[in-house]
């Protein structure tokens, strides 16, 4: 739910086609390992404030 692959990896830096290609590549990749690194992931983002244009997506 409130995170994933896309977004720990550049959320709305990111264009809509290539967000697909990250939640295509958890689906075939889901493992406790890469949760965790998502779970990791989106605290450091948070806390560091990577990955949120004002605005939303870019070139939606």
């Amino acid at each position: 739910g409130l995170t994933g692959y896309a977004q720990v990896n550049g959320r709305d830096e990111l264009p809509i086609p290539v967000k697909a290609e990250l939640d295509g590549y958890y689906a075939a990749h889901v493992s406790f390992v890469l949760d965790m690194k998502i779970f990791f992931k989106t605290i450091f983002n948070v806390l560091a404030g990577r990955g949120v244009v004002e605005g939303g997506t870019q070139g939606k």
